[in-house]
């Protein structure tokens, strides 16, 4: 998959956690630069964005927004791609 195409794909996932939760992730470009720096695997990405599913509907408020930690994020990247 294409640099473009992973950013793309992850893009939709994240923007599906949007949908599905009525919430904007604030940091989502960050997100999507953190997961797509370290992975164009369709798999994986979907994987990593599962796991994002989680946390949001764990820590999603009422506020409408959420900021997904980067550090959670990068330690998400860890596990799935084995670093």
């Amino acid at each position: 998959m294409s640099p473009e195409e992973a950013k793309a794909r992850a893009q939709a996932l994240l923007n599906v956690i949007e949908t599905s939760y009525a919430i904007r992730i604030v940091n989502v470009e960050e997100v999507v630069v953190a997961i797509t720096e370290k992975t164009r695997d369709e798999q994986k990405i979907l994987a990593i964005c599962t796991a994002l599913n989680t946390w949001v509907a764990l820590n999603a408020g009422l506020s409408g927004e959420v900021e997904i930690p980067l550090d959670f994020v990068n330690g998400i990247l860890e596990n799935v791609m084995g670093l």
